[in-house]
């Protein structure tokens, strides 16, 4: 989730250069944007992996004795 930080760090640096630097606005808002998308991408792998390992690590199913003698 470090990366994360990063990530919207330059987002928010590159979105502040687009408000002070008017002539260059729209690559800076793209930097931005990128960079948004690189931080939407982390949080995607970080749940994905979460996920994974929670699905790897199932436990078995508990089985009560009423559905056990069916």
């Amino acid at each position: 989730m470090k990366n994360l930080v990063e990530c919207r760090k330059l987002e928010a640096k590159f979105r502040q250069l687009a408000v002070s630097d008017p002539a260059r606005r729209f690559l800076w808002l793209a930097e931005a944007e990128k960079w948004e998308r690189e931080a939407e991408a982390e949080i995607a792998s970080y749940f994905e992996a979460r996920n994974a390992v929670r699905t790897t690590g199932a436990i078995e199913p508990i089985t009560t004795k009423s559905s056990a003698r069916s």
